[in-house]
């Protein structure tokens, strides 16, 4: 289960250090970003979109890297409470992630 979280751990790392040395460009690798029309995208603002994505998968990976950490220094079960935690926030993010706080104009 260690190499397991620090795997995870190492991916997300390098999946939120894409969004922030990307940038905007990284939008499109946000689940369902992609599927809307070029002409709707042009209404988002890419950049705080990307950044707050890549935010998200840092406190992701975090969540994991204490676990594993708290694993090699105190117990296993630092390790299973991290897992649980990081499965509760990566649901929360995934239910209540909106595309609509990121307008550029809500008016339209």
């Amino acid at each position: 289960m260690l190499k397991i979280a620090l795997l995870m751990s190492c991916a997300l790392f390098f999946v939120s250090g894409m969004f922030f040395l990307l940038k905007d460009k990284a939008s499109i690798l946000i689940n369902g970003y992609y599927f809307i029309s070029k002409n709707e995208r042009e209404l988002y603002d890419e950049l705080k979109l990307s950044r707050d994505y890549g935010v998200i998968l840092l406190k992701l990976a975090l969540i994991l890297l204490v676990g594993a950490i708290g694993y090699i220094l105190i117990s296993k079960l630092v390790l299973w409470i991290s897992v649980v935690i990081w499965i509760v926030y990566f649901v929360k993010v995934t239910v209540t992630f909106r595309f609509d706080k990121y307008k550029i104009n809500p008016n339209n």
